[in-house]
């Protein structure tokens, strides 16, 4: 399975994307797998942070999408996963402390964008690599401008370049940058912090802040899936 998770007590406990290949791709099943281990942590009384990280040196390189999918309504179906993972991520009542080493490209961009709390290796890069290869990363726009800039965020989606964690932490997506092979170190520290505080007030932090900078929008995601679906569709037809 992609998707591991480990309690390492005391009210934390660690997701691991254990994804495929060298650049620890996730697929579509592995994000419904994630939303579902989201889901079943939303439902944990004894859970007071959470963190996420990636197998080996590489947080993780992206989604990899469905191919060949010739109707609107499937392509739909396929990007509706990430939705499902950025739902389950947000009706959490706990803090999620990401731990990004190496790359965090596309959907990890995303995660990490949408954390509460971002730790990331000096040495880490990001990326919206989505229009190099023709696809508008309208989901993450649903939500990016909450911690970017509209001019940076569509300059790094338009050109798809790589930033180091410098310029990530400059922008807004990250909260601290750490030595190399020190990340999830530190995130467990930060939850255990974070955990030691009373839950219901640390909940209600959570829950408060994020729908007063609304870092989620149901509707304005759902309109970027439909967007780019029908977008997908007719450029496999064409072909």
């Amino acid at each position: 399975m992609a998707i591991e998770i480990d309690a390492q007590g005391k009210g934390v406990s660690v997701i691991t994307l254990a994804g495929h290949d060298a650049g620890n791709f996730v697929y579509t099943q592995d994000l419904l797998d994630l939303a579902a281990v989201l889901t079943t942590c939303a439902s944990d009384k004894d859970l007071r942070a959470l963190v996420i990280t990636g197998r080996g040196n590489t947080f993780c390189g992206g989604r990899i999408g469905a191919k060949g999918l010739t109707r609107a309504s499937e392509v739909a179906e396929d990007l509706n996963a990430i939705l499902k993972v950025n739902s389950a991520l947000n009706a959490l009542s706990v803090p999620v402390i990401v731990a990004v080493e190496g790359q965090a490209f596309g959907f990890a961009f995303g995660i990490t964008a949408q954390a509460d709390y971002a730790i990331a290796a000096e040495d880490a890069v990001f990326s919206l690599p989505e229009m190099s290869h023709g696809l508008p990363p309208l989901i993450v726009f649903s939500y990016l401008f909450r911690f970017v800039p509209y001019k940076r965020a569509f300059e790094l989606a338009v050109t798809s370049r790589q930033i180091s964690a410098k310029e990530a932490a400059d922008a807004g997506i990250l909260t601290e940058i750490v030595a190399t092979s020190t990340t999830l170190k530190r995130a467990i520290e930060v939850a255990y912090k974070m955990a030691s505080f009373d839950p219901k007030a640390l909940g209600l932090l959570r829950k408060f802040g994020r729908e007063a900078a609304e870092v989620h929008s149901k509707p304005k995601s759902e309109h970027a899936v439909a967007l780019m679906s029908v977008m997908l569709a007719e450029r496999t037809a064409a072909h």
